[in-house]
Formats: C-alpha cells, structure tokens, sequence
C-alpha cells in the first residue's frame, strides 16, 4: 500500500543525493528532471491527500496496474538511497539502491494531475 501523504505543494520529487539539484521548471511536461531529481506534479493536495510510493521493478502487482498511465523514464544518480520527498525536504518513502545511475519509469493514475504516483525502479530480476 502507497503512503497517503498531503505536501504543502501539489508537487513530489524523487531523489538520489542529499545534495541534489531540483528541475527549474516543468515547462510544459508534467514530471521534470535533472540527474539526481525527478519532480512530478500531483493533484492539488486541497482536494486530498495523494498515493506517492517507490518500488523495484520486479514487484508487479503495482507496476503492472492497469489503472497507471506511463509519465516517463528517466535516469537518476544516487550515492546508494533513492527518497520520495516534498519540496521542503519531508521524506515519506525511500528504497536502497547501490551508488551509481538507475532507470526509473514514474507511472500515475492521469498524466496532467495524478493522485498516486509510483516511481519504479528498475532492479535485474
């Protein structure tokens, strides 16, 4: 089950380094990156509070959920941890990975405005 959190802002980002460096800007896309952040737009939380959860490849009852539209994939640099934070740095959900790059496909139940949100990370099966 995917932590319900409710961030002061509609948005979450998925991070590999204490020291990371947000996106500026989405532009016109929903989920933007740099090398060590991705931040996805979420459902304004006044309405609600959002699903937002990290999880290897390999556990398909949520990444094969025929309710998750794709939103991307990206490639994120960590130093051994990736963490689902808010802007203001509140971690609500982490995996261990080893240092190095990982391919995350973000996946959402609407590509604008989603309220649950699943960073999957890809894992050799």
């Amino acid at each position: 089950m995917s932590p319900q959190i409710r961030p002061s802002y509609p948005v979450v980002l998925l991070v590999g380094r204490e020291d990371f460096t947000p996106p500026s800007s989405f532009g016109d896309a929903n989920v933007a990156a740099t090398p060590d952040c991705l931040a996805v737009g979420l459902r304004a939380t006044s309405v609600g509070p959002v699903q937002v959860q990290i999880v290897p490849s390999t556990e398909a009852a949520v990444v094969d959920r025929p309710d998750l539209d794709h939103l991307g994939d990206f490639e994120v640099e960590s130093e051994g941890q990736l963490s689902v934070r808010d802007v203001h740095g509140r971690e609500y959900d982490a995996m261990g990975v080893e240092p190095g790059t990982h391919r995350v496909t973000v996946l959402g139940t609407d590509l604008s405005e989603p309220d649950d949100v699943v960073f999957v990370v890809t894992v050799a099966s």
